[in-house]
């Protein structure tokens, strides 16, 4: 990782740091992103207005939504991809190696079910606890609507203790997999092995690990959020008899935006996720001294 500073990073560092990383070779990380949300798009154009689950006279039409989720999540297994052929690239780069479009993709074949195992395992892992967070969000939040008489009160008690449990599942995914791509194309670990490994590292610093996630999070899903606003997405499910007065051209437009943000973007948050597995690395292994040692050695020094 001679490209890094071979040093502890700030907050700020790790995210200026992406940037900075990012700008060396924005054009192929981008084209790599861009690549692998095509196949999204595609079926985001021909699916046109999404169902809301609820039709225009109020009546439920949950088998649209069953079927437009059927046909979008393979759209977001291929997504995934691109995003671990940005990983691959990114490895490259800071390994001194060059790399293309076609290798990025041709090198997801042998770290591919060690990072989807992984993140599979990470997944389960998040499920099971969102499941018993449920337990005490709910107990807390019948004894606060038992123990007031304001329900202003009680609704806003409710919500923090469900905002805290929100916090805290989001947390568990964050530290279960910010280290998931660097441990397979780094260190060659497997799918259980790389997700030890992110607990391994994010000891000591979960709430900073959350922290700097969580502002990537924003920058990643934000501008999506806000176009989708823009366009009177939301008022799609606050009242549905408005989603078929959404024109196919208005979502053609909306579906194009997003698909250059999230590729404009994605490469970022990996590069996001390198630097804090190095910075992580650096504060627990001391691995600038290992990476001054390996070049003092190539050195013959």
């Amino acid at each position: 990782m001679s490209v890094i500073p071979q040093r502890p990073l700030g907050f700020g560092e790790i995210l200026d740091g992406a940037i900075q990383f990012y700008r060396r070779d924005f054009g192929l990380y981008f084209l790599i992103a861009l690549v692998g949300s095509l196949p999204g798009y595609a079926i985001g154009l021909a699916i046109g207005t999404p169902s809301t689950g609820v039709d225009p006279s109020g009546n439920p039409a949950f088998g649209e939504v069953g079927l437009e989720l059927a046909i979008l999540l393979p759209a977001a297994a291929i997504s995934w991809v691109a995003t671990l052929a940005v990983a691959v690239a990114i490895c490259a780069r800071l390994d001194g190696r060059p790399t293309s479009l076609e290798n990025a993709y041709r090198g997801v074949l042998r770290p591919f079910p060690s990072a989807a195992g992984g993140h599979l395992l990470a997944l389960l892992a998040v499920l099971l606890g969102s499941g018993l967070a449920m337990i005490p969000v709910v107990g807390l939040g019948g004894i606060g609507i038992a123990v007031s008489d304001n329900a202003t009160g009680a609704a806003i008690f409710f919500g923090i203790v469900g905002l805290s449990a929100a916090l805290a599942i989001l947390g568990l995914w964050f530290w279960t997999t910010f280290a998931i791509f660097p441990a397979v194309l780094l260190e060659g670990r497997t799918a259980a092995q790389a997700v030890r490994r992110s607990l391994k590292l994010s000891k000591g610093a979960r709430l900073r690990i959350l922290g700097i996630l969580l502002v990537v999070l924003i920058i990643r899903d934000g501008p999506s959020l806000g176009i989708f606003a823009l366009f009177g997405g939301f008022e799609m499910f606050t009242s549905p008899a408005t989603a078929g007065t959404v024109s196919a051209g208005v979502m053609a437009l909306q579906n194009t935006l997003d698909l250059l943000f999230a590729s404009l973007i994605t490469p970022f948050a990996v590069a996001t996720l390198f630097l804090l597995y190095h910075d992580r690395r650096v504060r627990l292994e001391a691995a600038d001294l290992e990476t001054a040692a390996a070049a003092m050695a190539t050195d013959g020094r």
